[in-house]
């Protein structure tokens, strides 16, 4: 993930969690969206878990 095209509030989130921009250049969005909700107290949200929305989203267009 290119940190520069980051939401500056995702970023400084993840910052403040303790993640160093190289960890952040690492992340894939859906763990850098995990790690920006659980500094915002939305805690035990993993990737695997957000496979549940795109199925979801999938169920919902048809």
């Amino acid at each position: 993930m290119n940190s520069r095209n980051m939401d500056a509030a995702c970023l400084r989130a993840l910052r403040r969690r303790g993640h160093s921009d190289s960890s952040i250049a690492a992340m894939t969005p859906e763990e850098a969206f995990c790690e920006y909700c659980a500094y915002h107290g939305i805690m035990n949200l993993s990737p695997s878990k957000l496979e549940m929305l795109d199925k979801l989203r999938g169920e919902a267009g048809k």
